[in-house]
């Protein structure tokens, strides 16, 4: 199977490879009681690289996301001040 380096894609190209292939591969799982071995073999390869896509795509939102989740503003001030 020929991987794609989805850690160099944008977000929005990693989601879009990892369901392109998630959808082929439930295509693939058609008639899974009656798959050969060598089906089986195929399915759990293409299981495992749908798991490293997904861990790919992971590690392209934590990259695109901002590190720091605190509020920019102090939601006690807020309730103090009031807004405007």
């Amino acid at each position: 199977m020929n991987r794609i380096n989805m850690k160099k894609e944008l977000l929005s190209e990693n989601v879009k490879i990892f369901m392109d292939y998630a959808i082929d591969t439930i295509k693939a799982m058609d008639g899974a009681p009656e798959h050969s071995e060598q089906e089986k073999t195929d399915m759990i390869a293409r299981i495992a690289q749908l798991k490293e896509y997904l861990n790919d795509m992971e590690q392209s939102y934590l990259e695109n996301t901002p590190a720091d989740h605190s509020s920019p503003v102090d939601p006690e001030y807020i309730a103090e001040a009031g807004h405007s």
